[in-house]
């Protein structure tokens, strides 16, 4: 687990933590919002690991000691990592028994005790007043730290007695770095990645070491390539092997964005270097030719319609047959009428 140093970008957000110990102003609460991926929780640990760090020289921890490793490891037992039984839902009785009965112990080890709520936009309405009571009069040793996707999700009560930090989008260069000097990753390959990741860290190396993400995108290029000429039927069949990477349909997405994207890029600027496709220049050429600016921006808004509807738990199947259909339409050959 890195420590802040370690991280890559959000320099803003380190500082804050590293002046924070500094100047000893820690607050009892923080809101920490940022994308799944994006490095909330690295983030959380390495700020608890200074803060219970043994030989501690502000504002960095010495990643030695006894507490350090056992931060690293998630056993520290006054670094509480706050866990759910469903995974839609944190629920009241979850954050009595783990936050609010707990608190006013002391700590066991270290001068601080702090609660690590992740996905904490799941709090259901009991479980936030739950909680708030506790930040609102908290013990002088208790943090919280909130960990979500969402700040829009919390009470207004909350949002108004917490810090509220958010994660931002790491440089592509930084990103590209990381794969190539780091993971060893291929330079095309870390390329695809940095843009498939739009700034996510997380989601990059995910992208760059998982077999299951090669088989995605190699299955959505195959989709992708000959869309204006398939048959209902073919793309129905496409959906059901789509249907293998169900966990994972906002990949999916993303890489049909990408695709779009690269399709764009060329219609403005026809500069084969500047797609993330390149290796299907020849399919993209075609569809930019084929495409105008109107259907492609149709295009995008029909893939976030998709998206918003895979949110709101609108049937699977439906939803990307739809959307396929709607692409093959615009790709098909009616596109010939279309002005370029």
């Amino acid at each position: 687990m890195p420590d802040l140093k370690d991280i890559l970008g959000n320099e803003i957000l380190k500082e804050h933590f590293r002046t924070a110990v500094k100047q000893n102003k820690v607050s009892h609460a923080y809101i920490i919002e940022g994308e799944k991926g994006s490095g909330k929780k690295m983030i959380a640990a390495a700020f608890a690991k200074i803060l219970q760090c043994e030989n501690r020289q502000a504002p960095t921890a010495c990643g030695t000691c006894a507490s350090c490793i056992q931060v690293e490891h998630k056993n520290h037992p006054d670094v509480i990592w706050v866990s759910h039984e469903k995974p839609s839902v944190i629920s009241v009785k979850e954050i009595r028994e783990q936050v609010v009965n707990t608190i006013d112990i002391m700590p066991y080890k270290g001068p601080y005790k702090i609660y690590i709520v992740d996905e904490a936009e799941k709090m259901n309405l009991a479980a936030q007043n739950a909680i708030l009571k506790t930040i609102e009069e908290p013990p002088s040793y208790g943090i919280i730290l909130l960990l979500t996707a969402n700040r829009g999700a919390f009470l207004p009560t909350i949002l108004s007695r917490c810090i509220l930090l958010s994660v931002k989008p790491v440089p592509d260069q930084e990103i590209k770095d990381y794969l190539v000097n780091t993971l060893h990753v291929p330079e095309p390959a870390a390329e695809f990645c940095v843009g498939f990741s739009m700034g996510n860290m997380g989601k990059a190396v995910d992208a760059a070491l998982s077999e299951e993400f090669l088989e995605l995108r190699q299955f959505s290029i195959s989709v992708l390539q000959y869309i204006h000429e398939a048959e209902p039927f073919e793309l129905a069949g496409q959906v059901k092997g789509l249907k293998k990477w169900k966990e994972s349909a906002g990949d999916f997405l993303d890489i049909m964005l990408m695709w779009f994207r690269d399709v764009l890029v060329l219609k403005l600027a026809d500069g084969e270097k500047e797609i993330i496709f390149r290796d299907e220049y020849s399919f993209i050429r075609k569809q930019s030719d084929r495409l105008s600016f109107e259907a492609l921006n149709d295009i995008f808004l029909e893939i976030e319609h998709a998206r918003a509807r895979l949110r709101a738990n609108v049937n699977y199947d439906t939803v990307l047959e739809v959307l396929l259909m709607f692409v093959r339409d615009k790709c098909g050959d009616g596109g010939n009428s279309w002005q370029k």
